[in-house]
């Protein structure tokens, strides 16, 4: 029995070295702990996850490219690196422009304060103006003669006629015109503009001025009966108005030398029974034509409108449209 009992324990060890053996193999294996898989051990121990070739995955390097190129047509990066030429002490702006007007207007004229009509002369309907297709040109000089001082004037002449049937009659300076009335009208107008601006702001891509005006406008209106014994009427209406206002101009992009540049100007004009809004903005494209010296092409839309009302008389005229300059900076 005892003989049975120490045989039974010493198969109970024998297996428990076995077990023990064998799991320290398999271990061993796995790990690279025995002697034959010690460098293959090594190997996958030394496996980084900061590896160059496992995290660091580039895109397409075309894909890229076409990122950055996109990147320089952003509006918001064009500022920094955008240069904005400007006149320097000592230089001139001269620059004619045409602009594409849309015109309407009206006026009233009496003889006195009593018996004046209430009804105002329509430049459509009564008179026959065109509203559309009315081109005006004007010519603008400016003198830089401080650094951040500059003087400017401005002459704009405009004339207007046309024949017309009107389909209501009115009264003008005393006249009266029925209805089916064969007539002819003629409006003449002359602009002067003397001012002086200041630049506000200057940096190397933007330009704040604030400019003040002295306006004079002087508006012959003609009316008259056509036939040798019609009746007509004439009227020569002067303004002498202050304007003042705020231009704004900036830099878009340049282009091998030459300059992109956005501009916007506005201001309001007041005295003599009248007060008027004048406002524009446009492209500017600079062009070097020497060191300091530029051309340039500007192009926009300007909306202009003057309303005068006293006791005996009235008028009023509003103009919009696009414009087109050319000019010089030397």
């Amino acid at each position: 029995m005892a003989a049975s009992i120490r045989y039974l324990l010493a198969i109970f060890v024998l297996a428990i070295f076995a077990i023990t053996a064998s799991v320290g193999n398999s271990v061993a294996w796995e790990f690279g702990a025995s002697a034959g898989n010690a460098e293959a051990a090594e190997s996958v121990s030394k496996v980084k996850p900061t590896s160059p070739d496992v995290w660091k995955v580039r895109p397409y390097p075309g894909i890229s490219s076409g990122l950055d190129a996109l990147s320089r047509y952003n509006p918001v990066h064009w500022g920094p690196s955008c240069y904005l030429p400007g006149p320097a002490q000592g230089q001139f702006v001269l620059a004619p422009r045409i602009w594409f007007a849309n015109v309407s207007g009206e006026a009233r004229r009496t003889l006195d304060a009593v018996t004046r009509e209430p009804s105002l002369v329509k430049f459509d309907d009564h008179l026959g103006f065109r509203g559309s297709g009315n081109a005006i040109w004007s010519i603008e000089a400016i003198y830089q003669f401080r650094p951040r001082w500059a003087v400017s004037y401005q002459f704009s002449p405009l004339s207007i006629s046309a024949n017309n049937v009107p389909a209501t009659s009115f009264n003008f300076a005393g006249r009266t015109f029925t209805s089916g009335m064969d007539i002819h009208s003629k409006w003449d107008r002359w602009e002067h503009r003397a001012g002086i601006s200041f630049n506000l702001s200057r940096t190397a891509n933007a330009m704040t001025s604030l400019f003040a005006e002295w306006l004079y406008v002087q508006d012959r209106l003609t009316i008259a009966e056509t036939g040798a014994a019609g009746a007509s009427a004439s009227w020569d209406d002067t303004k002498s108005l202050g304007l003042v206002g705020l231009r704004f101009e900036k830099c878009l992009r340049n282009y091998r030398g030459n300059t992109l540049g956005f501009m916007a100007k506005g201001g309001i004009a007041f005295l003599d029974d009248t007060i008027g809004y004048d406002a524009e903005a446009g492209l500017n494209y600079m062009i070097p034509i020497k060191t300091g010296r530029f051309g340039f092409v500007k192009g926009g839309y300007r909306y202009f409108d003057l309303k005068k009302d006293a006791d005996t008389k009235a008028f009023g005229s509003t103009l919009h449209g696009a414009f087109l300059s050319l000019g010089f900076l030397f």
